[in-house]
């Protein structure tokens, strides 16, 4: 597996948060070996109108490759709001560069990844051409205007959503399931045939191009999902369920949502805010599960397209239902 870091230079503290990780989860013992491949922090080199960031940021990259050797730069790619366009990058360059990668993934540079428990439980995919993995949200997207519309936490809500924006006379695709930014999985047949496609291409031209309102600055996780909601398989994203996968909270008083406590089942942690967030979940990780049960396999709570499907109404609504 290679996994790329989503890192903003132009937003917030990038420099520290990927000097948080690398003394936290980069240390983790499979991390640059044969389960997980290598890790990267992908940033981009121009800004939101297209010209080049700043010299002295520029300069201090090339000071941060040259001690760590742990940056894919982004030469033509814009820094903005949304990943999208990064992410997207990162899937075309490790495809090329991995070919004998058996997964390529995703996150964000304020996520905390236990690499070990993320191997120990994609070994079981290893062998399946056509996967896609993460936590799950639903929802529609505005490809003519960048916007995502009707997101929500489930397909009936989605729908219901799309009647309350307007969704569908706008031009939105789906509704359709995505696996959140904290961690996309894709198998490498899967990333690799969706950027070769002329969907990928035409939006990551348009995206770029568009400097100015309406431009893609928010739901990239969404635009993965859609192009791979147009794949000529039964794909979709199998949902590892929110305790695996969360937002980080620590009063956590509601069980609805995606906040969650760090519990002896947590892969990724997101919105790590700060060194001393990020050092407490490594600490807390570290001490909830042991190597029996960093070891032990995390259930999925939606295995398979048909199991999907076979819920409730979701056939109804989820176009994918009619390819089994």
């Amino acid at each position: 597996m290679a996994l790329g870091v989503v890192s903003n230079v132009m937003w917030q503290n990038s420099f520290d948060r990927r000097r948080w990780i690398r003394e936290t989860w980069l240390k983790h013992s499979n991390v640059g070996k044969a389960g997980m491949t290598d890790v990267k922090f992908i940033v981009a080199k121009l800004q939101t109108d297209l010209s080049p960031i700043p010299a002295s940021m520029a300069q201090q990259l090339g000071e941060e490759q040259r001690q760590h050797n742990d940056l894919l730069q982004l030469e033509t790619v814009p820094e903005r709001k949304s990943p999208c366009l990064k992410t997207m990058a990162w899937y075309k360059w490790a495809t090329t560069n991995y070919p004998d990668a058996v997964m390529i993934a995703k996150t964000d540079d304020d996520a905390y990844v236990h690499t070990v428990k993320l191997e120990v439980n994609m070994r079981q995919f290893a062998n399946v051409e056509h996967v896609y993995i993460g936590s799950t949200l639903w929802g529609t997207y505005i490809k003519k205007t960048f916007e995502a519309c009707a997101r929500r936490m489930g397909p009936m809500m989605a729908v219901g959503g799309m009647k309350e924006e307007n969704c569908v006379a706008k031009g939105s695709t789906g509704v359709y399931p995505y696996a959140v930014g904290m961690l996309q999985v894709l198998s490498y047949k899967v990333a690799s045939w969706m950027v070769q496609q002329e969907e990928f291409l035409e939006f990551e031209r348009r995206a770029t191009a568009a400097t100015k309102p309406p431009m893609m600055d928010h739901g990239e996780d969404m635009v993965i999902g859609m192009f791979l909601y147009h794949s000529p398989w039964p794909l979709m994203p199998l949902h590892w369920g929110w305790d695996k996968l969360h937002d980080l909270c620590f009063k956590c008083e509601r069980k609805d949502q995606i906040w969650r406590p760090i519990t002896h089942q947590t892969v990724v942690a997101h919105h790590t805010a700060n060194s001393e967030i990020m050092h407490d979940v490594h600490r807390n990780i570290t001490a909830k599960c042991n190597e029996q049960c960093v070891q032990k396999p995390l259930p999925f709570e939606v295995t398979s397209l048909a199991d999907l499907c076979g819920r409730g109404s979701i056939k109804s609504v989820y176009s994918k239902c009619k390819m089994l």
